[in-house]
C-alpha cells in the first residue's frame, strides 16, 4: 500500500463518498448485496479532496504519456477535464450509447485515432462499463494504453476483462478496509464480512 492509496481511501470515508454497513447493506442495480457503497461524484464538492485526487492522477506516468486524455460518461468526464486542462492535453469523452443522431458518433472531443490515450474512471466495479468504453475507442482505432480509476471494488474478474489493457487504480478496496479497522469505521469482524463480499460479491449473505 502506497500513501496515496492510503490518503485517497481516508478522503472516500471522510467524505462520505464510500458508505460501509455490514448489517444495512446495499443492493446495487447489478442485483448485487454489498456492504459498501462508493458514489465518486461527491467528492466534486470538497475542492481540497478533489485537488488530492487530480494531484494523485497526474503523478501516474500512463496519463502523463497518453496523447489525449478520455473520460467516461458521466461521472468520469469532470476528472478527465481538470486533468486535461491541468496537463495541457486534448479532451475527449465517449458517451454511454452513441447518438441516435447527427454523426451518431460514440466518441466526442478530440479525435482519437491513431493517438496514445488514457481512460479515466471514477470507479471500477465488475469492469463492464469500462470495458464498453474501451471497445468503443478501439473501434475508433485509439491506442488505449491503461484505464485509470480512483477506485477499485478489486472483483477477480478485472484481472481478465480489459485483455492486454493494464488499468490503474488510486486506491482500493483492501487499502480502504485496512483504513476502515484503523479508524474504527468498521469493526475487525465488519472487514471480515466486508472480506468475505469482496472474494464472492454474487453470492455473498450475511
Amino acid at each position: 500500500m502506497n500513501d496515496n492509496a492510503l490518503t485517497i481511501a481516508s478522503i472516500l470515508l471522510e467524505t462520505k463518498a464510500v458508505k460501509l454497513s455490514v448489517e444495512n447493506y446495499f443492493t446495487y442495480s447489478s442485483g448485487i448485496k454489498s456492504p459498501i457503497y462508493c458514489d465518486n461524484r461527491f467528492l466534486l464538492g470538497f475542492p481540497k479532496a478533489r485537488t488530492t485526487i487530480i494531484n494523485a492522477f497526474t503523478e501516474n506516468e500512463k496519463i502523463q504519456e497518453a496523447e489525449i486524455i478520455v473520460g467516461t460518461a458521466t461521472a468520469g468526464i469532470p476528472w478527465a477535464s481538470i486533468i486535461a486542462h491541468n496537463l495541457g492535453k486534448p479532451l475527449a469523452y465517449v458517451r454511454s450509447e452513441a447518438k441516435k443522431h447527427g454523426t451518431t458518433k460514440s466518441v466526442e472531443g478530440a479525435i482519437v485515432k491513431g493517438k496514445k490515450v488514457v481512460i479515466i474512471e471514477d470507479l471500477i466495479s465488475t469492469g463492464g462499463s469500462s470495458k464498453k468504453v474501451l471497445d468503443n475507442l478501439i473501434l475508433e482505432e485509439a491506442i488505449v494504453t491503461s484505464i485509470v480509476a480512483i477506485f477499485s471494488y478489486e472483483f477477480s474478474e478485472i484481472s481478465t476483462i480489459f485483455g492486454d489493457t493494464p488499468f490503474y487504480s488510486l486506491s482500493n478496496f483492501t487499502t480502504l478496509l485496512k483504513v476502515a479497522e484503523d479508524t474504527k469505521a468498521l469493526s475487525k469482524e465488519e472487514c471480515e464480512i466486508a472480506s468475505k463480499w469482496n472474494k464472492s460479491p454474487h453470492t455473498w449473505k450475511i
